[in-house]
């Protein structure tokens, strides 16, 4: 009987203490692994539906715009951006690209950021730039 008592009283201190009894020959419970055998797979989660890119971000605006002229005669032409629609050059802004006529018509990509503020596509008629095709506000 008492060895039954002092059993117990070993058993309650080790308790007490965080210990189970028996545990000093086992490792801790975080070192046991799960045998494969035993292991259940977890279902995984279904995946979420992903966002259409098209609600997620904007559409960012073109970077250029497109200028048509048409009635000119076929041929290539200098092009320059004015703040108003003349061609002399202290009205000058930047040179664009060389309008391509065939069959009277023809097209210039011109920066977004040029439309709205007032500014003029300047056709030269001419290389040395002294007489003016046409001109397009823009």
């Amino acid at each position: 009987m008492r060895w039954c008592r002092l059993a117990f009283v070993l058993s309650v201190c080790l308790v007490a203490c965080g210990a189970q009894p028996g545990s000093a020959s086992r490792p801790p419970l975080a070192e046991i692994s799960p045998s494969p055998t035993t292991a259940s797979p977890s279902p995984s989660p279904s995946p979420s539906p992903s966002p259409s890119p098209a609600t997620d971000a904007p559409v960012a605006p073109p970077t250029t715009k497109p200028v048509t002229f048409t009635g000119l005669p076929d041929g290539s032409y200098i092009t320059h951006l004015h703040s108003t629609c003349r061609g002399a050059q202290t009205f000058h802004i930047t040179v664009l690209q060389t309008l391509v006529v065939r069959a009277r018509g023809g097209t210039i990509e011109v920066s977004s950021g040029y439309f709205g503020r007032g500014l003029c596509v300047i056709v030269y008629a001419s290389p040395t730039l002294a007489s003016v095709l046409t001109t397009r506000r823009i």
